[in-house]
C-alpha cells in the first residue's frame, strides 16, 4: 500500500509541473526581443536552482509523509460457489489424516504382535530349557537314587552276611566250645582219677582243705612241672597234693593238637575231701 501512495504523490507531482509549464508557457511574450549581454564575465553568472516541490529537493522543507495506517484485513466471507470445493478439500484432508492414523494403528499393531510372537518365542525357548534341566536333573537325581538304593542294599546284603557269618561262627563256637567243655570234663575226670590212685593224704590234714596247682603238660600227658600257686595252708598237704600229680605222669590228655592246647598249661584245683568225688575242681 506504500508503494501506491507514492505513485499516486509521483503522478500528482506530475500533472501539477505539467499544469505550470503550461502556464508559463501560456503568458511568455514570444515577440519581445531577446535581452543581449556584453562583456559578460563568466564569474558573474549567477547559478540558479528551479525551486519544485520534488520530493528530493533541500532547498524548501519537505513535507512529512505520516506512515499508512495499518489497515485491517477482514476475512471476506467464502463466496457460495466455493463452498463445495472447500468441503472436498477438507473432506479429502481428513480421509488423508484418518489413512495416517489407520496405517500408524496398523503398524503399531504389527509391532505389537511382532513382539509379542518374539515372547511367546522366548517363553516357549525358555520353558523348553527348564523342561530340559529338569528332565536332566530328574534323571541325575533319579540315578542318584537308583546309586544309592543299590549301595544301600549292597551294604545291607554284606551287613546281613557279615552279622550271618558272625552268628555262625558263633554258634560254631559256642559248638566248639561246648564240645571243648565235653572233652576238658572227660578228661578232667580222667585225670582227678588217675591223681586220686597216687594221691597219700596225711592222716593229721584237714580234710576240708585245698590248694591250688599249676601244671605244665607236655603232648602225651607228661608232666613238665608242678606249682603251688595257692596254699592250703598246711605244707604238708600242699606237698602231698604236688607229689600225686608227679606220680600220676603221664596224665591222661587228648591226642588231638586243638583239644590238647587246653591241657597244656592247667590249674588244678585238689581237695581232699572230694577228691573221689564227681566235683574234683579242675579248672584250666
Amino acid at each position: 500500500m506504500a508503494a501506491s501512495a507514492d505513485k499516486r504523490y509521483l503522478i500528482l507531482s506530475t500533472i501539477l509541473h505539467v499544469a505550470v509549464l503550461i502556464v508559463l508557457i501560456a503568458g511568455y511574450d514570444f515577440t519581445a526581443p531577446l535581452p543581449v549581454l556584453e562583456n559578460t564575465n563568466k564569474n558573474d553568472v549567477i547559478s540558479a536552482v528551479v525551486l519544485g516541490d520534488s520530493p528530493k529537493s533541500k532547498m524548501l522543507p519537505q513535507k512529512v509523509t505520516p506512515p499508512p495506517a495499518r489497515q485491517i484485513v477482514k476475512e471476506e466471507p467464502t463466496p457460495p460457489e466455493a463452498a463445495p470445493q472447500l468441503k472436498n478439500t477438507v473432506k479429502i484432508q481428513k480421509e488423508v489424516l484418518a489413512l495416517k492414523a489407520a496405517q500408524k494403528k496398523k503398524v503399531a499393531e504389527q509391532k505389537a504382535l511382532a513382539e509379542k510372537k518374539r515372547r511367546e518365542l522366548f517363553a516357549n525357548d525358555l520353558l523348553a530349557d527348564m523342561k530340559t534341566t529338569n528332565e536332566k536333573q530328574k534323571k541325575k537325581k533319579q540315578k542318584e537314587l537308583t546309586s544309592h538304593f543299590e549301595k544301600t542294599l549292597r551294604e545291607q546284603a554284606e551287613k546281613s552276611l557279615r552279622q550271618q557269618l558272625l552268628n555262625e561262627e558263633i554258634k560254631l563256637q559256642g559248638t566248639q566250645s561246648r564240645q571243648a567243655q565235653g572233652v576238658v570234663d572227660k578228661y578232667k575226670a580222667l585225670i582227678l582219677q588217675a591223681i586220686s590212685e597216687h594221691w597219700i593224704v596225711p592222716t593229721q590234714a584237714n580234710k576240708k582243705l585245698y590248694c591250688e596247682l599249676m601244671i605244665r603238660v607236655a603232648p602225651g600227658g607228661v608232666v613238665l612241672d608242678v606249682q603251688i600257686i595257692k596254699s592250703s595252708g598246711d605244707p604238708s598237704l600242699d606237698s602231698s597234693a604236688r607229689a600225686a600229680v608227679l606220680k600220676s605222669s603221664p596224665l591222661p590228655v587228648p591226642a588231638d593238637g586243638a583239644a590238647f592246647e587246653a591241657f597244656r598249661r592247667f590249674v588244678l584245683k585238689v581237695k581232699p575231701e572230694n577228691i573221689l568225688g564227681p566235683d574234683g575242681g579242675l579248672s584250666v
